[in-house]
């Protein structure tokens, strides 16, 4: 699937807060994808050989990522989430999407590849302008391609919910 648009997620569970915030520091290994690509890549490299949840935790604002085994998989999909009390635990509210940095290379890349494309078809080159649509088309696709967020949704569902006269709300 897709996610061009970030996919809003909510649930409520049964623990408190602080322990809410606490079962989440204890299942994450911490790290905070940045725009720094050597960091990133070097956080990679050291989990190369386990598939693990990292992410971090600031105040009552979270960033859920999954890394899968034998992958170089920075700057995939993530959970970008806050949570706060409610009446019968934790409420948590947030989004799957892209980093920040990979819509910004994805406009980037629309650009470029639209531009080469209109320059072809002016200077009379079809071929060159089906060539650049292709690549835009293909470019896109990839660079919005999701597989992790069910691997996340599975993450968050790990937590126990609060149900409503039967109901999971």
């Amino acid at each position: 699937m897709l996610l061009i648009i970030p996919k809003k997620y909510e649930f409520e569970t049964t623990l408190p807060p602080k322990r809410f915030a606490r079962k989440l520091d204890g299942e994450l290994t911490e790290f905070r994808p940045t725009l720094n690509i050597l960091s990133t890549g070097k956080f990679m490299k050291s989990h190369k050989m386990e598939s693990l949840y990292y992410g971090r935790r600031e105040g009552e604002r979270f960033q859920v990522y999954y890394h899968r085994f034998k992958k170089r998989d920075g700057g995939e999909t993530g959970f970008f989430g806050t949570y706060e009390r409610s009446q019968h635990g934790t409420l948590v509210r947030g989004k799957f999407r892209k980093p920040v940095m990979t819509y910004i290379f994805g406009i980037i890349w629309t650009l470029l590849t639209l531009l080469s494309a209109l320059v072809c078809l002016s200077l009379k080159q079809q071929y060159g302008a089906i060539a650049c649509g292709a690549l835009f088309l293909v470019g896109t696709f990839f660079l919005f391609w999701d597989t992790k967020s069910a691997y996340l949704q599975g993450f968050l569902d790990g937590f126990p919910r609060y149900e409503q006269d039967g109901e999971e709300n």
